[in-house]
């Protein structure tokens, strides 16, 4: 059952020990003096399908059938794709076939491997403390409110005992697709990146973030997604007082992310999700489980192809005053399109929410929203609830509200974690949403960045001061702009650049107020919302 998850762990037994030089084990140049670490091992690097990485030797297989790809000469990594079309097909009909990277530990990049793909010992060795775990969470879930709150969150997810007294309840059985409690307590595992667990220590009390971003990534150090997390690390330096929490699922980091060049950034290291039917799911769900572990109290995730902009720290105050014990749910900003059935005529939740947008759909409750949740530690059981539905493969009863008959819904058959989210708050009747603080394109902040003070409060070049496109249902006029973040950010080379001029234009003292309706600036939510009472999204 745990063979999904285990594969990426190596074998063998590893021992603990401590250099007297080093007695915390974190080694500052990122790897443990030459010698001094265990002989080199494998790792799970990719499934079937996939590019592997790796700064040492490949093999390609399954169990003791392997083929090996050496490490070439000339370069210290190279990129295998793990497929027949490219490799010997040396196990015929083996779905399980995939690649494994030889991990040498005195190597430079080895104090920047995923520690979670390391033994236990040897992840203690080198300092990579573990800071999340189903163990951790029900051994402090009596010490405060927010600890509680974390196990309300978690219990389902990570419980023998909860798995036994609902083994009769009919209506949480878990169904086909689910994910194993063996698994799932594997997947909620984090340790901290020896390198940064000073920074962690400076910035948690009681192991708790007070205000944090949280984001999540995997790839080579030289992939664009790696590129684009690089930038948005910038962005909040340049424009945050609060940390970036930067989840990695993958096998190694980039040598430039360090606690020297960014003093506010903590690197948490997870295993990925299983890749094998039936307990596959969508990378993003990454996003839902990096909630869970970071220990956030008030959290902003942003995906990887997002940056930050002046101000979008106001988020934080903003989402503790409206996510709290009356309100225990995420908040997320409206998305530019407003997805229907129309839209998305297989998708399996439109005959339960809004089989037909033209009549009343007393199921849904708000228009399609973006997954860049803001949420309190009010809102964390709400984030387990979910994931466990979707973990276990759960089924949503019919239901009849309103004189609509709503049909039942599998959630593992939702794909994506911007699925399970809208599906989550029409369930549980969620009426909330940002504006459109996830700016849709990078090119709209010309318009911000070609504002003079002799214009006023007028937006007047660009496409950056159009409303995001109205609806016949929520918002006829169209969604406020809030330039806080930036989204589809996807060439890192072009944001570095937008970064600088934002900061030189910040510097000038002629960056303009964030939000932009009807080619116009306001100064704040109240002052749009006293001009527009009836516009719905907040800011």
């Amino acid at each position: 059952a745990v063979a999904p998850v285990a594969k990426h762990v190596r074998g063998g037994k590893g021992g603990k020990h401590h250099s007297a030089e080093h007695p915390d084990g974190y080694f500052p140049q990122g790897a443990p003096p030459k010698g001094s670490g265990p002989p080199p091992f494998w790792v799970f690097c990719a499934g079937q399908w996939q590019d592997c990485w790796c700064p040492g030797d490949i093999r390609w297989g399954n169990e003791e059938t392997w083929h090996v790809v050496p490490l070439p000469k000339s370069g210290d990594s190279h990129k295998v794709t793990c497929t027949i079309e490219h490799l010997p097909d040396n196990l015929p009909g083996d779905d399980l076939k995939h690649c494994e990277c030889l991990i040498d530990p005195n190597s430079a990049s080895y104090g920047r491997t995923n520690a979670m793909m390391l033994e236990d010992g040897e992840a203690d060795r080198l300092g990579a403390t573990l800071v999340s775990s189903c163990e951790l969470f029900f051994g402090a879930r009596k010490k405060q409110p927010v600890d509680m709150a974390q196990w309300m969150a978690m219990e389902g997810l990570c419980s023998e005992d909860w798995e036994e007294r609902m083994r009769f309840n009919r209506s949480i059985k878990a169904g086909p697709k689910q994910i194993s409690l063996e698994v799932r307590q594997q997947l909620f595992r984090a340790r901290v990146d020896a390198r940064f667990k000073k920074i962690m220590s400076s910035l948690t009390s009681k192991s708790w973030f007070r205000r944090a971003f949280v984001t999540y990534v995997a790839g080579e150090p030289s992939s664009p997604f790696v590129q684009m997390a690089t930038e948005l690390i910038k962005s909040v330096h340049y424009f945050s007082t609060w940390p970036i929490i930067v989840f990695n699922f993958g096998l190694v980091t980039p040598p430039a992310w360090t606690p020297e060049e960014f003093p506010r950034l903590v690197i948490l290291h997870s295993l990925p999700l299983p890749r094998e039917n039936p307990m596959k799911r969508s990378f993003n769900f990454n996003k839902l489980r990096s909630i869970l572990m970071s220990r956030v109290k008030t959290g902003i995730q942003l995906d990887v192809d997002q940056f930050i902009a002046p101000n979008a720290d106001v988020l934080f105050k903003l989402t503790e005053s409206y996510v709290d014990k009356a309100y225990p749910f995420p908040l997320m900003p409206a998305h530019f399109l407003d997805w229907s059935i129309k839209d998305q005529k297989d998708a399996p939740w439109w005959p339960r929410y809004c089989p037909n947008p033209s009549q009343p759909c007393p199921m849904q409750t708000m228009r399609w929203a973006h997954a860049h949740p803001t949420w309190t530690y009010w809102a964390l059981p709400f984030f387990g609830r979910w994931v466990r539905r979707h973990f276990r493969d759960e089924r949503l009863p019919n239901v009849t509200l309103q004189g609509f008959d709503a049909p039942g819904l599998r959630v593992g058959n939702i794909p994506e974690d911007e699925d399970l989210l809208n599906v989550a708050l029409w369930e549980e009747r969620a009426s909330k949403q940002w504006c459109k603080f996830d700016v849709p394109a990078t090119v709209e902040f010309e318009s911000l960045l070609t504002w003079q003070p002799s214009h006023g409060n007028r937006c007047k070049e660009g496409i950056g001061c159009t409303n995001i496109g109205g609806d016949d249902r929520w918002y006829k006029s169209g969604v406020p702009k809030v330039y806080w973040t930036a989204h589809h950010a996807v060439d890192a080379a072009q944001t570095a650049q937008i970064l600088e001029r934002i900061q030189a234009k910040e510097k000038e003292g002629k960056w303009p107020p964030a939000i932009v309706y009807d080619e116009k600036f306001w100064k704040s939510g109240e002052e749009l919302h006293a001009a527009y009472p009836d516009l719905q999204c907040l800011t």
